[in-house]
């Protein structure tokens, strides 16, 4: 029976659907092939002829006989299909790299039509390496789908270096059919991997992903669907060294052999023979490095340097044992340097008769690790042994994306491991899917990440390395948010965060702005960078709402408004009555002040209220009429119970803060304005008065002095010539 495409159709969405359902784990595409708009592309008889023009697979029929040209192995309704082969027909995809993944899974639909004998037959290989050997997945023969049901094959797969199918199938008559389809490699695990979804394999992605370690970019204008699970577990190894293949290499009182290997060797003992050296011996089959007879002094083995810039939560693992008599003077030293060598950290000392040791010791996160290992001994038998070091620690892992584009993640993310969530300079990646997890998160990269679920359980610490860390309308996040490095850092938004220092000090936060978007740049404080593309909450194209997006209420529980630290304040409508959506609003439960000398910046930014680019706010046209106006910009609870005031008091906050106006000024035209700091029953205002230019004052000063002048003037001429008033009244009289 010859089942149409439509029905093949069907059938395949019943076996998807099921498998999706029950037995799927793999949920990234590696490979995927169902030969679509390839019929006629095989090999066929009666000559016989390959055509495998335009497509990335070959066929081999030099087993089979095609006498007829009904004789084939080709694409018939784009599903491959043997016919009458009389002999072994081999289908071979193409390779596909397996490095940076892990948790394989092959899949391959299955059928047959006809009446088949034993002898008929079609079996699924598969190469982990290349195409140096094969393995068997699954072998299928006879009437093995009743003709009407597509046998799925689902195998789990180990690690290899490529990934090959080789489907091998053989029929003896013409109404025999055999057949396969959908030929995928699936993934569920990136380690290590560089993997960025764009519009060529977006499609490829089915369900959600685990992250082991690795790289999950975003192209611009993506919206990823699935979810992502940063894995607690994801221990990955830094270094190891089990000393394979390294018999006799080190030193003895022959000489020193360290050819081939990456580690040193040094001694201040007195070697006088073969018998007295710190060099790899084999024992029982296993091959370990010995420390023996170190007389007069002792032996030490360095390891290479290794890069660990890129990994947290070290772990140091190894076996250590001694033979022998030893005494209370002899023994082995383990130690770390995380500096190139210039200091190093005791891990272990194990001394006397300790027998056997086995090393499990986290180690500091730092750039560069040097382990180095000392061994004292005097006497032939006493020996030193260390085997199977093994460095792991968690890799760097990132998501987000890096090219400056707007992106957007709707799947739920498990944060159990520490990752970098990474925006680039103009870039916006949005987390909208619930975020759960405790593990550390860094901000890294210029842009912005935006975490807009309300849903959302995180409860780890986030640390602001650079760009704008943005919390949605409705997000609470219990962990504290501190920064790190020497980039401009920026946290804001609409939600509320635990607690956060803003100032100049270490791990301090640069800037807060709240609402979305940026307020001055994101690498300098006097450069404003109000931009649609980065605060759109509405329809793309449609920018009446962008000023809403970007003024925002923001709270930080427990608030430290620090020495040198910046308050990006944005206000659309300068007549307008509600602080959180006509300006902007940071709420707080706690609030503290830096010390006597220091100072805290508050950045005036005004927007147009048609689109929220920069530009005046409305009512602005007549800032002398507004003289008066006060703003709240922080907003605490009533009687102030929660503000620490240290240096500074109700009467002196003003001088706390430094009002930059300059971009307000510039964008309304209006230079006659002043601005101060204000408090009041637990909140502080900004208030704006219409001040003239001082020489205006010098103008009205200057009249006053000559009206005044006059009338000294007058009175003096009446008084010395009394007459000449009156003559000149007479003259006004006649």
């Amino acid at each position: 029976m010859f089942l149409t495409s439509r029905k093949w159709e069907s059938i395949f969405l019943i076996v998807c659907t099921y498998i999706s359902s029950a037995t799927l784990t793999a949920q990234y595409r590696l490979y995927f092939e169902d030969f679509s708009s390839q019929n006629g592309k095989g090999i066929y008889g009666p000559t016989p002829t390959i055509d495998v023009s335009g497509v990335n697979w070959s066929v081999d029929g030099s087993a089979a006989t095609l006498s007829a040209s009904d004789d084939y192995a080709k694409v018939v309704s784009e599903i491959f299909e043997f016919q009458d082969t009389d002999g072994i027909v081999s289908f071979d995809s193409p390779f596909t790299s397996m490095a940076g993944y892990t948790d394989f899974s092959l899949l391959v639909d299955l059928s047959e039509s006809g009446d088949l004998e034993g002898t008929d037959q079609i079996e699924v290989k598969y190469t982990l390496d290349g195409g140096s050997s094969y393995s068997s997945g699954a072998t299928r023969s006879g009437n093995f789908s009743d003709d009407a049901t597509s046998d799925a094959i689902n195998l789990s797969i180990g690690d290899g270096s490529s990934f090959g199918f080789k489907i091998e199938g053989v029929n003896n008559a013409d109404a025999e059919f055999l057949r396969f389809d959908n030929l995928q490699l699936l993934v569920d695990t990136i380690k290590g991997a560089t993997l960025t979804v764009d519009a060529s394999n977006q499609a490829n992605f089915i369900g959600d992903l685990d992250v082991n370690h690795g790289t999950f970019y975003l192209d611009d204008g993506i919206a990823f669907t699935h979810g992502l699970n940063l894995l607690s577990n994801s221990q990955s190894t830094a270094y190891e060294e089990d000393f394979t293949g390294q018999d006799g290499k080190g030193e003895s009182g022959t000489g020193t052999d360290t050819s081939g290997v990456n580690w040193s060797v040094s001694s201040t003992s007195n070697l006088s023979d073969e018998f007295d050296y710190l060099k790899v011996v084999t024992v029982s089959g296993n091959e370990i490095f010995e420390f023996r007879d170190l007389t007069g002094g002792n032996g030490v083995w360095t390891s290479p340097t290794v890069d660990v810039s890129s990994y947290n939560n070290l772990n140091l693992t190894m076996e250590i044992t001694e033979v022998g008599n030893q005494e209370p003077s002899d023994g082995i030293d383990v130690e770390y340097s995380l500096d190139g060598g210039t200091t190093f950290t005791s891990l272990t000392s194990q001394v006397d008769d300790f027998t056997s040791y086995s090393l499990n010791s986290a180690v500091s996160n730092g750039s560069n690790f040097i382990l180095r290992i000392t061994g004292s001994n005097s006497a032939d038998e006493e020996r030193h042994r260390f085997d199977d070091i093994s460095l792991t620690g968690q890799a760097e892992a990132v998501i987000g994306e890096n090219t400056g584009g707007k992106s957007s993640i709707s799947g739920a993310i498990d944060i159990g491991r520490a990752v970098d969530l990474a925006a680039a300079s103009g870039g916006r990646v949005e987390l909208s899917g619930v975020i759960t997890g405790s593990a550390q998160v860094n901000k890294i990269g210029e842009g912005i990440i935006s975490l807009s679920n309300s849903g959302s359980t995180y409860s780890g610490n986030l640390v602001v390395e650079s760009g704008k860390l943005e919390i949605g309308s409705g997000v609470s996040l219990s962990g504290s948010v501190t920064a790190l490095g020497t980039d401009k850092s920026i946290l804001g938004g609409d939600g509320s965060v635990n607690s956060a220092s803003i100032g100049t000090g270490t791990n301090e936060i640069d800037f807060i702005s709240p609402g979305l978007g940026y307020g001055s740049d994101s690498s300098t404080a006097t450069s404003m960078q109000q931009s649609v593309s980065l605060n759109d909450n509405g329809t793309d194209g449609d920018t009446s709402d962008d000023a809403s997006a970007s003024i925002g209420n923001f709270s930080v529980s427990s608030l430290i408004l620090n020495d040198g630290g910046v308050y990006d304040w944005e206000i659309k409508d300068f007549d307008g009555s509600s602080a959180g959506i006509d300006w902007d609003l940071l709420s707080f439960t706690n609030l503290s002040f830096g010390s006597t000398g220091s100072t805290f910046t508050l950045n005036l930014l005004p927007l147009k209220a048609s689109d929220g680019t920069a530009g005046a706010p409305d009512n602005t046209s007549n800032l002398w009429a507004q003289s008066g106006s006060s703003f709240k910009f922080l907003d605490g609870p009533d009687g102030g119970t929660g503000i620490t005031w240290g240096d500074w008091s109700a009467s002196t906050i003003n001088d706390y803060f430094v009002i930059r106006s300059d971009d307000f000024a510039s964008q309304t035209n209006f230079y006659y304005g002043d601005w101060s700091v204000s408090y009041e029953n637990g909140d502080f205002y900004l208030n704006f008065s219409a001040v003239p230019e001082p020489s205006t004052y010098v103008m009205v000063g200057a009249l006053f002095s000559l009206v005044f002048s006059n009338k000294i003037r007058k009175r003096i001429s009446i008084r010395r010539f009394p007459g000449l008033l009156l003559e000149k009244k007479r003259e006004s009289l006649v």
